[in-house]
């Protein structure tokens, strides 16, 4: 197949993604929600805290202790415009801090030196207003003996033991949950891996020079899409080998080189811990073949443009460390110096992947 006609293929192969990747930019650029600003206003005995955002944002807020704090999750937040730490010293609460705390979940925390205060949280068209006064939050200390309503004495046994059972050694800390909780939700949208394995020749010609296979050597570089399929991702690569063989007649050494740069889009689903994965993509090949010395050509060599299909399955170690097990069907066919030149192999190999975030 002409060199060109395989470059324009390939272009029309990638219209429709290059379609579908517009359209869900723009889908995600119209409902875009934002937190788009915090600011707080002081009187007397009072603090009013003013979350601003734009969208359909839905909140849930509770407490935490040692250190006292205010939780509010935002949800679902795309963009976020409000500064990440804004100072108080008021009322009992030095400073508020803002992050991701999961995918399209914002936590906006209010970090307290004393007791929580009285507080109440109201919407409003902008977002939610939180109003702090002086007078602290009623907290059920150690039982006293005081006469008190039955249903009230019920519930502050009840409370008491469920801080009992928190307190248990056997129990982490309340911060160490969150902690946990967050790294493993956590979605890791980057990744690098190293890989290597087999890549066997489908030609006649180079089984019978080279062997039926050879290993080779990848460095891999993924990436999922930023839009609101969260299955499809872009996967490069480039790969390395190096094979050494004899020419069926002379029997003389022979040494054949080929670099592989690779592009495609998978679809990925999670099950459990494995993620299989099914993609197609092009690979622009270079290759070099050189003979002896003496031979009536020192060297041939040239570059072809090739498809692939790829399977295969992530295996999660930790939250950012996965192994991974491909296989890779590689079509190439050109024409070098009016020789027909057959590069198409499958790959089957094993590699090591780093997932994080920037």
């Amino acid at each position: 197949m002409n060199k060109r006609v395989k470059l324009l293929a390939i272009l029309l192969l990638l219209l429709p993604f290059t379609h579908l990747l517009l359209a869900q930019t723009e889908e995600v650029s119209e409902t875009v929600s934002e937190l788009i600003n915090i600011s707080f206003q002081k009187t007397d005995n009072q603090l009013d805290v003013f979350i601003e955002f734009k969208g359909n944002i839905l909140y849930e807020s509770f407490t935490l202790i040692d250190p006292n704090r205010l939780i509010i999750d935002l949800t679902p937040i795309d963009k976020i415009s409000a500064k990440s730490i804004i100072e108080i010293n008021d009322v009992g609460i030095t400073r508020i801090r803002i992050n991701e705390f999961k995918p399209s979940i914002v936590r906006v925390v209010f970090d307290f030196t004393t007791d929580i205060i009285q507080y109440k949280i109201e919407e409003s068209e902008k977002g939610l207003m939180i109003q702090f006064s002086e007078e602290k939050v009623e907290e059920i200390k150690e039982p006293v003996e005081v006469e008190k309503p039955e249903k009230e004495l019920e519930h502050a046994e009840k409370i008491q033991e469920e801080k009992l059972e928190q307190e248990k050694p056997s129990t982490p800390p309340v911060q160490i949950i969150e902690a946990i909780e967050e790294k493993k939700e956590e979605v890791e949208k980057l990744s690098i891996a190293l890989s290597s394995g087999y890549y066997f020749f489908l030609d006649k010609i180079f089984q019978d020079i080279y062997g039926k296979e050879t290993i080779f050597v990848r460095a891999e570089y993924s990436f999922l899409f930023p839009i609101n399929i969260k299955s499809l991702d872009v996967w490069t690569s480039m790969s390395y080998f190096k094979k050494s063989g004899k020419l069926t007649l002379t029997l003389e050494d022979v040494d054949l080189t080929i670099i592989t740069s690779s592009i495609a889009i998978r679809y990925l689903r999670e099950i459990s811990r494995f993620t299989p994965f099914i993609g197609v993509g092009m690979d622009y090949i270079v290759y070099k073949e050189r003979y002896p010395e003496d031979f009536i050509i020192s060297s041939t060599g040239g570059w072809d443009v090739g498809f692939h299909v790829q399977t295969g399955t992530y295996f999660s170690i930790t939250p950012s460390l996965s192994s991974k097990i491909l296989i890779k069907y590689n079509y190439s066919k050109t024409q070098e110096n009016d020789v027909d030149v057959n590069l198409s192999g499958i790959e089957c190999g094993i590699g090591l992947i780093f997932h994080f975030n920037i």
